[in-house]
């Protein structure tokens, strides 16, 4: 009975629903997904979430009911989850790195400081680090900050750690 009643409100939801609303909605959840994977100064959430809310809108305003609604928003926070979870899972940290040896060097180099380690070391930076950014060090990524543009596959240095938080700035040579 419950299952026949939940059928039947996905289908009368998905049924009704034009491309348009579907695009938006879509397309709001790529842009966000995008933003998880590969920071961009938060760009892509901001319209993510104007699209999302734009295809929400459209579909109510074309028939929809509150029930529609709670659908609606439960899916793309499910969606939203399930992607954050997978970028956690995926992304590269010192604690999930497989190699022996460069465990035991961290260990042996750590001093209770967490990424301490990594104050004047050097790393090429993943992405544009624009605010917010990727770099790597010895083939494991690190998500960090910077005061400046620094363009991806640059050279930066780790110049201040904080617990988590780990700030770069961009290493120039004399003739640049």
């Amino acid at each position: 009975m419950i299952c026949s009643r939940l059928y039947d409100d996905l289908s009368g939801l998905f049924g009704d629903m034009s491309i348009v609303t579907f695009m938006l909605l879509v397309l709001g959840l790529m842009l966000i997904v995008v933003e998880f994977f590969q920071p961009s100064y938060r760009f892509p959430t901001y319209c993510g979430s104007v699209l999302i809310a734009l295809g929400i809108i459209v579909r109510m305003l074309s028939g929809g009911t509150l029930l529609m609604l709670f659908y609606m928003v439960f899916g793309c926070a499910a969606v939203l989850i399930a992607a954050h979870l997978i970028m956690l899972v995926t992304q590269k940290r010192p604690w999930l790195s497989h190699s022996l040896a460069l465990k035991l060097k961290r260990s042996m180099q750590e001093d209770d400081d967490g990424y301490g380690y990594l104050l004047g070391r050097e790393g090429v930076a993943t992405t544009d680090i624009d605010g917010n950014g990727h770099m790597t060090i010895d083939d494991v990524n690190f998500f960090v900050s910077g005061d400046g543009f620094i363009s991806k596959g640059s050279t930066v240095r780790v110049v201040h750690v904080a617990g988590d938080s780990i700030k770069v700035m961009g290493v120039y040579e004399d003739g640049e």
